[in-house]
C-alpha cells in the first residue's frame, strides 16, 4: 500500500496486513527518509484501536486505507 501525504488529518478506514480493521484520524504522516530504520512511509492514526489511543503503521503494515467522511 502507498501512503501520500494526502491523508494527514483525515478520518480514515484501515485494513491492516492481519486484515484487521481499524478507524481513526491520521495526525502525522512520516515520509521515508524520515523513518529509520525501515526507510518507508507511515502515518500515526489518533483514536485507533481505541479513543484517545495512538497507533503508527508502516506502509507494509497496511493492506488497504480509504477516507471516511
Amino acid at each position: 500500500m502507498k501512503l501520500e501525504h494526502s491523508i494527514e488529518g483525515k478520518q480514515v478506514r484501515i485494513v491492516t496486513a492481519e486484515n484487521e480493521v481499524l478507524t481513526g484520524v491520521v495526525e502525522d504522516y512520516i515520509f521515508p527518509e524520515d523513518n529509520e530504520p525501515e526507510g518507508v512511509a507511515g502515518i500515526n492514526v489518533y483514536n485507533c484501536p481505541k479513543p484517545g489511543e495512538w497507533t503508527g503503521f508502516n506502509e507494509s503494515d497496511i493492506r488497504s486505507i480509504e477516507i471516511v467522511e
